[in-house]
């Protein structure tokens, strides 16, 4: 088991505006995150900043006591229309929520408004707040599931949960008839390539009822290409990393396919991130239209607010 530092801390101010259009307000109960996914791109931005090195990431996590408090006082001069993200810098359901309890508390004081509200997490403990949930006019739940193998989730997320807790985390939600969404996020280069391991994470996405799932890429790849190749060297062996194994459109097309043949609504979403030397410029390869970037430029800037 890793040593996780926990430091209590008290925050200023919680929803963050983000001039983006994904959502008018970010919120993060928690700085940093115990589950320390190795493609995360928050510790990237926080390295950018010259916060903390990208290593560290998922050692520490800060965690913001007044919470629910701030949250009520700053719901008092939000718009009601506007739509809030709760997880863009972190999963706001990481283990440390079971003791603390300030996700719970953030849930209960948005409740009594009729903002839509979407959830990030891929953890099953956001079943203890089915209850609250429940008590929303307009909520959804992003499921972020890189992969239906438990194998590769080992290797490249060690530390989340099990693909099996997110699927009962899925089905219980569906049944609270509860919105919800996969994030298939990021796609995973050299791993979820094949037509054999799309057809089977879409076919497992069919079983359990999720009828939407997001795609998309790794973020900052100039930032994580030494530590996602190592972790793929672990996964494939000797076969390690080959140009061949970058997405390509028919790769995307595949995907659609798949998706389709299930009733299932695919789109393909970009978060955050420099294209740089990436070679995920596009999820699928490709280009993207001058909409798009300020799109991803408008996250990328709302984000680098929160990661603090």
């Amino acid at each position: 088991m890793r040593y996780l530092q926990v430091q209590e801390i008290r925050c200023k101010h919680l929803l963050h505006r983000t001039g983006a259009s994904f959502a008018e307000f970010t919120l993060n109960p928690y700085i940093g995150c115990g589950f320390g996914c190795s493609y995360c791109y928050v510790p990237v931005l926080r390295a950018k900043r010259g916060q903390e090195g990208v290593d560290t990431w998922g050692s520490w996590v800060q965690v913001k006591v007044n919470a629910p408090d701030v949250v009520r006082r700053e719901m008092l001069d939000v718009p009601r229309d506007a739509h809030i993200l709760i997880g863009s810098a972190t999963d706001a359901w990481q283990p440390i929520e079971k003791r603390y309890r300030v996700s719970r508390g953030v849930l209960y004081e948005l409740s009594f408004y009729p903002n839509k509200v979407t959830i990030l997490t891929r953890s099953p403990l956001l079943i203890r707040d089915i209850d609250l949930l429940k008590r929303f006019e307009r909520v959804s739940v992003h499921i972020s599931l890189p992969t239906v193998d438990e194998r590769v989730r080992r290797v490249f997320e060690p530390h989340a949960p099990a693909v099996a807790g997110r699927l009962e985390l899925t089905r219980r939600l569906l049944s609270a008839r509860l919105r919800v969404t996969w994030a298939w996020c990021p796609f995973l280069p050299g791993v979820e390539n094949t037509p054999e391991q799309i057809r089977r994470y879409v076919q497992t996405a069919a079983q359990v009822g999720v009828r939407e799932i997001w795609v998309g890429r790794i973020n900052y790849w100039s930032f994580l290409e030494g530590r996602y190749k190592a972790l793929l060297r672990k996964y494939r062996g000797e076969a390690g990393w080959t140009p061949r194994l970058l997405m390509r459109e028919q790769t995307e097309q595949m995907v659609k396919e798949e998706c389709e043949k299930a009733g299932i609504v695919c789109r393909v979403r970009y978060y955050t991130g420099s294209a740089g030397t990436s070679p995920f410029t596009h999820p699928f390869g490709g280009s993207r239209s001058v909409a798009t970037e300020k799109e991803r430029l408008g996250r990328s800037l709302a984000l680098q607010k929160d990661v603090t």
